[in-house]
């Protein structure tokens, strides 16, 4: 066969299946337009293509209608079959029901927001979605991108100043960083002085909250020192054990603080010089925007997030 030839076999479209299949349900070329509400020139034009197209009469005059052929009657259930997949492709999405789903959801974010939002998280899925399952993974903002568009992440919490044009965002909230110290510490109670903040050796992650240690040390930079830096541990628990177990300083982000200080005996202070907030949004591939099950979710955190 040449291309050509087949080229012009496959022309063909939707609704010219739709008129063989009311045809072949009517066994009339009037009864079949109406049925489409289509005019019977119309019909009857379909009928000339199906023919042509396959190259068989398909219905027949016969007593009391038209009488199907061999071929048609063999044709019938493959394009019924090739019709309802091509319905199913074009049809709106279905509607998501989070008490019934059993969907698992990939998130990327920061120790932090991962402490903050897991308690109130779990409650609400017991309550509204028993099934859904939350995997979280540790922040690799460099490879998140990657893995939204190959769908291994259904989003990311973070901040990037310039996302991706094919990424939509939700910012989630802002948070200030703060000073966390001791109980009881020699020096400091109630207050921290530039002085001190930048002349008292601190516990800083070493891998963990990049963003927020670059801030600090920039904003002691711009002051013409040096941040003085004594011990680098893994994560905030450790930060907050050194913390409640020595003189040394600790920066958190607020939210984060307050709550890890409700487990250490710590002191949450302001930092005494200007710091830039840390931002937190959530970020999702423009192919998932539309998928009523990303807009539950979607929502779902963005609600937790605003009584944080």
């Amino acid at each position: 066969m040449e291309i050509d030839s087949a080229n012009n076999e496959l022309n063909f479209d939707l609704q010219l299946l739709r008129c063989f299949e009311a045809l072949m349900a009517e066994r009339s070329v009037s009864r079949a337009a109406a049925k489409l509400e289509l005019s019977q020139p119309a019909m009857s034009h379909a009928l000339a293509r199906l023919r042509t197209l396959f190259d068989d009469p398909l219905l027949a005059r016969g007593r009391g209608g038209m009488t199907p052929t061999t071929r048609a009657l063999g044709l019938e259930p493959k394009l019924r079959e090739a019709l309802s997949a091509a319905y199913r492709l074009v049809e709106k999405r279905s509607v998501f029901f989070p008490a019934e789903s059993r969907q698992e959801f990939t998130v990327m974010t920061a120790e932090y927001v991962e402490y903050l939002l897991l308690p109130r998280l779990i409650a609400r899925l017991q309550e509204e979605a028993p099934f859904v399952r939350v995997t979280f993974r540790s922040a690799q903002p460099d490879r998140a991108l990657e893995w939204l568009e190959w769908g291994e992440l259904d989003f990311r919490i973070g901040w990037w100043p310039e996302s991706a044009p094919a990424l939509r965002a939700k910012r989630l909230m802002r948070d200030p960083l703060v000073c966390v110290v001791r109980r009881g510490h020699p020096v400091i109670a109630g207050s921290i002085t530039d002085d001190q903040f930048m002349g008292i050796a601190h516990v800083v992650q070493n891998e963990r909250m990049k963003s927020a240690r670059r801030a600090v040390e920039q904003a002691v930079l711009s002051r013409h020192r040096q941040l003085q830096v004594q011990i680098k541990v893994q994560d905030a628990l450790a930060l907050c054990n050194v913390v409640a177990h020595s003189d040394l300083i600790g920066t958190l982000p607020e939210r984060f603080a307050r709550a890890l200080a409700t487990k250490f005996p710590l002191q949450v202070l302001p930092i005494p010089i200007a710091v830039p907030e840390i931002r937190q949004a959530m970020y999702w591939h423009e192919r998932t925007h539309k998928e009523p099950s990303h807009q539950w979710f979607r929502n779902l955190v963005s609600d937790l997030a605003k009584k944080l």
